[in-house]
């Protein structure tokens, strides 16, 4: 009676052929991923440009019809925004600049009941600058603020977003109607 012997093989190693297969592979899936990463962030941006957009429009409607001043308050460091609302008189001033009645300045404190807490922008978004009428250069840092006057008056505003792979997002604030409008590109850029 004859028996067969199975021959095993075992290799230590991996053949050059081997290793250029694999890598091949890596590059392929690294072709198909990239880009849909990349349409990921450009749809996170949009989405936080236009609930931005909303919030002003909002903040807008809300200014009349409660009779208070409002201010959207944007915090470059913490990547956040939020709503303040001050209970003195506000008005700018035909220079430019935030008076009141009162000599002590306007006194603004959070307002909870319009936006329950700071909006969050996403981890690979940022404010890239903000422009405003009481900022005569572009605030790149620190804080800015959007007035929003129980007349029907927003303070002219214009907000670019930046996402970490380059996409810029404008958004901009207009004073008669608080249309906020948003452009899918950077519009300083622009001829």
């Amino acid at each position: 009676m004859r028996t067969s012997q199975a021959t095993t093989f075992n290799s230590k190693g991996l053949t050059l052929i081997e290793i250029i297969v694999v890598m091949a592979i890596i590059a392929i899936f690294t072709v198909i991923a990239l880009p849909r990463f990349q349409n990921k962030l450009s749809l996170h941006i949009k989405k936080q440009a236009r609930m931005l957009s909303g919030t002003i429009r909002f903040l807008y409607t809300q200014a009349a019809l409660k009779n208070v001043t409002y201010r959207l308050h944007y915090d470059f460091a913490n990547r956040t925004y939020f709503v303040e609302k001050s209970s003195d008189a506000v008005r700018l001033t035909s220079e430019g600049s935030l008076t009141q009645e009162k000599k002590t300045g306007p006194k603004f404190t959070e307002d909870k009941e319009l936006l329950k807490k700071h909006v969050q922008l996403q981890k690979r978004i940022k404010f890239k600058d903000i422009k405003t009428e009481l900022s005569k250069d572009l605030i790149t840092e620190g804080h800015a603020y959007t007035h929003f006057f129980p007349s029907g008056y927003v303070e002219q505003t214009q907000i670019r977003l930046e996402s970490e792979i380059g996409d810029i997002y404008t958004i901009v604030v207009e004073p008669l109607t608080g249309r906020a409008k948003v452009y899918p590109y950077d519009i300083e850029a622009k001829p």
